[in-house]
């Protein structure tokens, strides 16, 4: 007896039929003037969305994500261009080679980015700062910080040619 009641099923629980919305409201389509879905109403009345390939964005304070972060800081800044030689050397770029005691005073031999050498003197410019200071063994640069967080604008750049442990004894 209790086969037969469980396997008709009277003893199982049916869930209580739950009524659904009509297809048209739930996809919120606008009704003609019968009780057709109107699809031309529909579309013209959705919004607007970018195209493929093209996105618009609400910075909200904050930076773009998709711009990059390697494109110049300033207006000013990206309307330089390098020059050739060493007005269009980075201070990091250039290394320390010799430096030579002339009548005038000293100038010092750095070896480029493009692999040539090239003899400098006290105030030559380079992209971005000046040699300061030139003695027998280092070039001094004052080179201009271009980081916009950074609180100082300048700072100095000593270039020697022996290395610390060198120098020492």
């Amino acid at each position: 007896m209790v086969a037969a009641l469980l396997a008709s099923g009277a003893w199982a629980q049916q869930p209580a039929p739950v009524e659904q919305p009509p297809a048209e409201a739930a996809l919120n389509i606008p009704m003609g003037d019968g009780d057709k879905p109107d699809p031309i109403k529909a579309i013209l009345e959705q919004e607007v969305q970018p195209a493929p390939g093209q996105y618009t964005y609400n910075p909200q304070g904050r930076r773009d994500p998709f711009v990059s972060l390697m494109k110049p800081v300033s207006a000013e800044e990206a309307k330089r261009v390098k020059k050739p030689g060493p007005e269009g050397f980075l201070i990091q770029e250039v290394a320390l080679k010799g430096v030579v005691k002339t009548p005038e005073g000293f100038t010092a031999m750095v070896l480029g980015p493009d692999g040539k050498s090239y003899f400098v003197k006290l105030g030559q410019r380079f992209y971005d700062g000046a040699v300061t200071a030139l003695d027998g063994s280092s070039v001094t640069f004052r080179q201009e910080v271009a980081d916009p967080l950074s609180p100082v604008r300048t700072r100095e750049v000593r270039k020697s040619l022996y290395t610390t442990e060198e120098a020492r004894q």
